[in-house]
């Protein structure tokens, strides 16, 4: 596991069960609480875009995140 792998499943950890937002490719805002992820994958819950639509659930490729704050 490479130390950049390291830290972000630390903090993910660290933030499951939270509420953050993320911007996916640059052009969607989420905002949801983690419920898990892998080395592959982030699933959210309770999701709101940018626009105030609403989700149960989103799944996100982790490769596809421009950023992620803990809100």
């Amino acid at each position: 596991m490479s130390e950049k792998q390291y830290l972000l499943d630390k903090t993910l950890e660290t933030w499951k069960g939270k509420r953050v937002a993320l911007a996916v490719s640059s052009e969607h805002s989420f905002t949801g609480i983690i419920e898990d992820f892998d080395e592959e994958v982030i699933l959210l819950r309770d999701v709101v875009d940018i626009a105030g639509n609403k989700a149960k659930a989103l799944i996100v490729k982790i490769d596809d995140l421009n950023w992620i704050m803990l809100l």
